[in-house]
């Protein structure tokens, strides 16, 4: 695709998919995420109460695994009901070799089950292939598990170094690394022991590759290393590139590059916490309470794509539902300098009229209002609360 943007399809997402004006995203998209309808009863158009329902989502699996980039990934959302219905379409299409993992989200800390009290779902992962697919990791400071105690040292530390100064700064820093390692039992905090002179923790590390000992000469930098013993050095080029990006530091005459904490990743891990409620209170956030039973959690959908977008991707959700995908892709966009882009497909589905969600919709002036619609208002409510312009398009299909 020449250009990308964002784009919302009004329709039945098969028909979208395999349709003509669909072909340029063939081996396009580099993330899908979907929570499609499942265990509905009826209620939805799609009958998901026998086997028309795994049909009909092994046809949009084979759609969707086309449209996948080489590197591509697709995340699927589904409870333990239709567990195995998704694992086996997806085994066919893609490969048993090309499973990427499954994550258990919490959903909530107790549930309506009078046997067993089921307060996870899963969130499934298969690589269009596994070969090519990217590194699965996110930053530490933005990782749930993680962020509030990065965060707090970050905050400390700059507040004595603002009071006391640099020395000061880096004797408590140590303290704290002490009580980090020692409450999480994890060590990798420990790298990051230097305070710099404009009092951000940091990471000095070893310029040394291992290949043929070189010396290192380069005027421009004004920049001259003796060959090491049994080492090389990295390019003339990386050293250039890290001083002028002001990432070049020396410790005893020998150069390190700078890594600050708030850049350290971590692997991800299979169990996560977002529970249901965080995605209602998403919506209570824009005034749109009781709009949608059931959203995802816009940070559930952020994690997962900050997780295997490492750069700009194009996003696509083919049962987009309320629209947290498209909030996501904002939100990363804005808090991660990303330019991601979304293509979102969603049945023009008429809702019930004494559901709570028409109410709603009758009260924030839509007629008629189909589920699209809903999440159209929920697009447009974030846009204008950020206070930015709409920049998507709308495409009715029929």
């Amino acid at each position: 695709m020449t250009a990308r943007q964002n784009l919302i399809y009004i329709g039945d997402n098969a028909k979208v998919m395999e349709s003509p004006e669909f072909k340029d995203y063939v081996n396009s998209v580099d993330l899908i995420y979907i929570d499609p309808p499942y265990n509905t009863k009826g209620k939805l158009c799609y009958d998901d109460k026998n086997k028309s329902w795994k049909e009909d989502f092994l046809k949009r699996i084979r759609l969707a695994h086309s449209l996948l980039s080489d590197s591509g990934v697709m995340f699927i959302s589904i409870d333990d009901k239709e567990l195995v219905s998704v694992l086996t379409s997806c085994y066919e299409v893609f490969g048993h070799k090309n499973f990427g993992g499954m994550f258990i989200t919490k959903q909530a800390i107790r549930s309506n089950s009078s046997q067993i009290n089921i307060i996870h779902e899963y969130v499934v992962c298969f690589c269009k292939n596994k070969k090519f697919a990217p590194k699965f990791y996110i930053k530490r400071i933005i990782n749930p598990d993680e962020a509030p105690a990065i965060k707090s040292i970050i905050s400390q530390i700059k507040r004595v170094f603002n009071k006391s100064g640099k020395e000061e700064a880096k004797k408590v820093l140590a303290q704290k690394i002490k009580e980090y390692s020692e409450k999480y039992n994890d060590s990798w905090i420990v790298n990051y022991n230097n305070v710099s002179d404009d009092g951000r923790i940091y990471f000095s590390k070893d310029l040394s590759t291992p290949a043929k000992p070189r010396e290192v000469n380069i005027k421009s930098i004004n920049l001259h290393l003796d060959p090491l013993k049994t080492r090389g050095w990295v390019s003339d080029k990386k050293f250039i590139e890290l001083y002028n990006s002001g990432r070049l530091c020396f410790k005893d005459k020998r150069p390190y590059e700078i890594e600050y904490i708030e850049e350290a990743t971590n692997n991800i891990t299979s169990i996560l916490d977002f529970y249901s409620r965080y995605g209602t209170n998403d919506l209570k956030r824009l005034g749109l309470y009781d709009l949608f039973d059931t959203p995802k959690p816009v940070e559930l959908i952020k994690f997962l794509i900050r997780a295997c977008l490492h750069q700009d991707g194009l996003v696509l959700d083919f049962y987009a539902g309320s629209g947290t995908t498209a909030q996501a892709v904002y939100e990363i966009n804005k808090d991660d300098n990303m330019n991601h882009n979304y293509v979102l497909i969603q049945l023009d589905e008429p809702l019930n009229i004494k559901s709570a969600a028409y109410k709603k919709a009758i009260e924030l002036g839509i007629k008629d209002p189909k589920v699209s619609d809903l999440m159209i208002c929920r697009i447009d409510r974030y846009l204008a609360l950020e206070k930015k312009e709409k920049d998507y398009n709308i495409i009715k299909f029929n």
